[in-house]
């Protein structure tokens, strides 16, 4: 019979006998396997980089790979919508965090997890971040930041994919991507003003499909507007900027001469208020509105605090700081941000009443704030005006809107402000208004994008628009359809599908030094356009032409507006603008005098024999 101890010794030398063959069929491996060296090398590197992983404190890509695996964890977590409901899991998410907090650094990630989900349905983030930060230990804390700037990034990289809408007909591209353009390179401002280069990606607005002739492309609501202080007069909507029809005055019956000297003397003792069907403002009446409505909604989102006689001194004092300064910079961006503090209010309370709107799309997942960080903008110098309006604005709106104070920087303001004055518009009254002239007092500085086709009454700023591209010779035209801000972008000549959208920046009608100097000068654009190279070389030839014939004395300058000059609209919608300009100066020819027709004959005689210049390129560098 075999004993225990036999079979136990048998056991011990087949095991001793199996790893003794191992080794050996191990080390034949190694010795003449190159593939097997390899693996070796590879799983051995595996477990070096996991223990220095163990050992030492996570890197910052480390933490960024780790959030962005998390957020991956919870992409299709439904979110609540009531204000119970996001109570009661706000409540939750926290206590599961603080758990896992406990269970030691291998929850830590969990816990992570959990924190983030809390923070996405607090009402105040800011404040939970600052309170995280304090009670949760650092690499929970973290992650939890890494996983917010990872969904902002996953939220900018598709931002261009979602907006504008289909609707819109149109697609905002990076012609870098498309061949047709290199990005600028940032420098900094050294010129004498306090402009700078601008700061930007080359992106551009391209049509999405096939566009004829006075076609309207689309049409946008504008973000942000006001009215020029000369416009100012009772005369316009201070929300819309409509024109307010004049109300039929009680004297008018009584059209005597008793009447008009009582009219006479009230007009000297005090400011005549202009006659008007408007709604004035209760308070003040520097506002007057051309419905009820604009009077609710402009109340609602900005004139609560800007009202100069409301009960806020310091509105009083941002007016007169606003007018002193001569730019409607400040009035623009204290009126921003109420209209974005109203807007996120009106979406909150949709989202707890449970009310759906069917037009919702993709795009509104983005603030006005999100929209606005993606427009080009002007490198300008801070100023102490600047400064002095910044205090201004917390002092006036710190206390309606929380955190405005440490959100708004003196770097953060200046970039509102160089936003603004590349991406701004004129907007301008119907045809038959007047405008009053600017003055000295009424006179403003800011930069705004004018084609100078009617009177100006006010700036606004557009979300899309303000991505559309200047050109010497553009394809589009900003008009005002209802006579209020909102815009129709209108096609002055046939479009492509695929075609970059431009509109004029300047008055197109001036002549290509006038043009350049000012778009040099309020953009930074040093436009090398086919239109502005071939004026150009036309202009050095005639110069060179015209060396050795003596140019008679003019001091008559040509308002591109006034009578007498073709219309930046007849001119823009001609297949070639150039030939539409002189047909418009050959009829006006037979009105001139014998003598100086002939002298132009012989002028025309002696360039005869001059070459035309060749057609450059277009290339349209800003």
């Amino acid at each position: 019979m075999v004993s225990g101890k036999n079979i136990a010794a048998a056991v011990s030398v087949t095991a001793v006998v199996a790893g003794l063959s191992y080794i050996a069929y191990f080390d034949y491996k190694r010795r003449n396997d190159r593939q097997f060296r390899r693996k070796l090398k590879r799983d051995r590197k595996r477990v070096e980089k996991t223990a220095e992983k163990i050992s030492r404190e996570p890197t910052l890509d480390d933490i960024n790979e780790q959030a962005l695996e998390l957020l991956k964890s919870i992409t299709n977590a439904k979110q609540p919508e009531s204000p119970e409901e996001k109570e009661q899991y706000f409540m939750a998410q926290v206590s599961k965090g603080e758990s896992l907090c406990g269970a030691g650094p291998a929850a830590y990630a969990e816990a992570a997890c959990h924190f983030f989900q809390a923070l996405k349905v607090y009402p105040n983030p800011v404040e939970l971040v600052m309170i995280y930060q304090k009670t949760t230990p650092d690499l929970v804390f973290k992650l939890v930041m890494a996983m917010m700037a990872q969904e902002v990034r996953q939220k900018q990289a598709r931002y261009y994919d979602v907006f504008p809408t289909e609707d819109k007909h149109v697609r905002i591209k990076d012609k870098n991507k498309l061949g047709e353009g290199k990005a600028k390179d940032k420098k900094p401002a050294k010129d004498a003003d306090t402009k700078g280069d601008v700061v930007t990606p080359n992106r551009g607005l391209f049509a999405t499909k096939d566009v004829a002739a006075d076609e309207i492309v689309y049409e946008e609501d504008s973000v942000v507007s006001t009215l020029l202080p000369c416009a100012q007069n009772g005369k316009y909507c201070y929300h819309c900027m409509r024109a307010i029809p004049a109300a039929e005055a009680e004297a008018e019956a009584e059209d005597t001469a008793e009447a008009k000297s009582e009219a006479a003397e009230e007009e000297t003792e005090e400011k005549k208020e202009p006659a008007s069907d408007g709604i004035k403002c209760d308070k003040c009446a520097e506002a007057v509105y051309c419905s009820e409505e604009c009077r609710q909604d402009a109340y609602d989102a900005y004139h609560q605090f800007l009202c100069p006689n409301s009960s806020a001194a310091t509105a009083n004092d941002f007016a007169e700081q606003a007018k002193k300064s001569h730019e409607l910079a400040p009035i623009l961006i204290a009126k921003f941000f109420g209209i974005l503090v109203d807007r996120e209010k009106k979406k909150e309370l949709a989202r707890a009443l449970g009310v759906s709107d069917k037009n919702t799309s993709e795009a509104d997942e983005y603030t006005t704030w999100e929209h606005l960080e993606s427009m080009r903008y002007l490198e300008l110098i801070p100023s102490a005006t600047d400064a002095a309006m910044l205090h201004k604005l917390g002092e006036l709106m710190s206390d309606s809107v929380p955190g405005l104070n440490e959100f708004v920087t003196g770097d953060r303001y200046t970039m509102l402000k160089g936003k603004l004055d590349y991406n701004a518009y004129a907007v301008h009254s119907a045809g038959d208004a007047e405008v009053p002239k600017e003055t000295e007092d009424t006179h403003v500085s800011d930069t705004m994008r004018d084609d100078h086709s009617s009177s100006t009454v006010g700036i606004s700023l557009y979300l899309i628009s303000s991505h559309i591209a200047h050109g010497c010779d553009p394809n589009v035209q900003i008009v005002f359809p209802d006579n209020t801000d909102k815009i129709a972008v209108k096609a002055l000549k046939p479009i492509a599908a695929d075609e970059e959208l431009r509109v004029s920046f300047v008055n197109p009608l001036l002549d290509v030094a006038a043009r350049q100097k000012q778009l040099q000068s309020s953009y930074r654009i040093k436009c090398t356009c086919t239109k502005c190279e071939t004026e150009l070389a036309a202009a050095k030839e005639n110069a060179a032409g015209n060396e050795d014939v003596p140019a008679a004395p003019s001091t008559e300058t040509i308002d591109p507006t006034a009578e007498g000059t073709p219309s930046f609209a007849a001119v823009a919608a001609s297949p070639s603008p150039a030939a539409a300009v002189a047909a418009f100066n050959s009829e006006h020819e037979k009105a001139a005098p014998a003598e100086s027709q002939e002298q132009e004959q012989e002028q025309e005689q002696e360039l005869q024999d001059e070459p035309t210049p060749e057609e450059t390129p277009a290339s349209d560098n800003e």
